[in-house]
C-alpha cells in the first residue's frame, strides 16, 4: 500500500514536467508519454481493489493522498500570490494529465478513485470547484478546432453550439484567418492558449460574470465588424482578444 501510495504522489508531481506541452500539436503525444510512464501504477491499483475484502476502503484510503499532499504543500506557502499562482498550476495539473491518465481505460475503480480524489482535492486551502474530464474530450476538441473561449461564453448564456455567434466566428476563421500567414499565427496561438484560460475562468466563482464581459468586450465587437464586412477590423479585435486573456490569466 505505501509502495502504491508514493507512486501516486510520483503520478502528480510528474504532471508538471508535461504541462508547457498541453498545445494542440503536443499534447497528444505527451500524454501518450505520461500514460505509458504510469501505466503500471494503474494496474496495480485495479489488482489491489479487486483481490480486496472491502474495494471501496481501498480507493478511500488511495484517494485521500494526492489531496493530502498537494494541500500541504500549498499550506507552506505565505504569499497569497504565489499560493495562488501554485494552486491554479496543481488545478491544471490535474485536470490536462493526472485525472485523465487515472480514467483513461475507464475502469470502474479507476472512476471511483477518480471521483473520491476529486471530492477530498476540493476542499481548503484550494477551495475549488474544478471537474475531471477524460483525454478524449480534451484531445477532442483540439481535433475539433474549436473556439474554446466563444463555445464558453456561448454556453454560459444557455446558447447552442450552432448558435450564430458561433457559426459566424468559425465560418471567419477558416475561410479568413486561416488563409492568411499573420492571421494562421493567431489562430494557432488561440488554440495553444485557448483550453487553459477557459480551465483558468472555469475555477472562478465569478466565471458567468468573467463570460459575459469577453461577450460584451470582444465576441459582440467581432460579430458587428463580420456583419459590416470589417474582417480585417474583426482581425485586430479577435487578436487583441487572444493576447488580452493570455495576460490576464496566464500570466497574471
Amino acid at each position: 500500500m505505501e509502495r502504491v501510495k508514493q507512486k501516486l504522489i510520483d503520478l502528480f508531481l510528474d504532471a508538471s514536467n508535461y504541462q508547457s506541452q498541453f498545445k494542440r500539436k503536443l499534447y497528444e503525444d505527451a500524454f501518450t508519454k505520461y500514460y505509458k510512464k504510469h501505466k503500471a501504477l494503474f494496474e496495480e491499483i485495479i489488482a489491489m481493489c479487486e483481490n480486496a475484502e472491502d474495494a471501496d476502503q481501498v480507493i478511500e484510503e488511495l484517494s485521500a493522498v494526492i489531496p493530502e499532499y498537494a494541500h500541504e504543500q500549498i499550506n507552506q506557502i505565505q504569499k497569497k500570490r504565489k499560493r495562488s499562482s501554485r494552486i491554479l498550476d496543481y488545478n491544471l495539473d490535474m485536470i490536462t494529465f493526472v485525472f485523465p491518465a487515472i480514467v483513461y481505460d475507464e475502469n470502474e475503480y479507476c472512476v471511483k478513485l477518480a471521483d473520491a480524489i476529486l471530492e477530498k482535492w476540493n476542499r481548503p486551502p484550494i477551495e475549488g470547484n474544478i471537474q475531471w474530464t477524460s483525454y478524449e474530450k480534451l484531445q477532442g476538441g483540439f481535433r475539433r478546432r474549436l473556439c474554446y473561449i466563444t463555445t464558453a461564453v456561448c454556453e454560459s448564456q444557455n446558447k447552442a453550439d450552432d448558435c450564430y455567434e458561433l457559426k459566424l466566428l468559425r465560418s471567419y476563421r477558416d475561410s479568413y484567418l486561416m488563409s492568411s500567414e499573420e492571421g494562421n499565427a493567431v489562430v494557432e496561438e488561440y488554440y495553444d492558449v485557448a483550453p487553459t484560460i477557459v480551465n483558468h475562468i472555469n475555477k472562478r466563482e465569478n466565471a458567468s460574470e468573467i463570460y459575459n464581459e469577453i461577450y460584451d468586450r470582444y465576441i459582440c465587437p467581432c460579430i458587428r465588424l463580420l456583419e459590416q464586412g470589417k474582417k480585417e477590423e474583426c482581425r485586430e479585435v479577435y487578436t487583441e482578444m487572444v493576447k488580452g486573456l493570455k495576460r490576464q490569466y496566464l500570466y497574471s
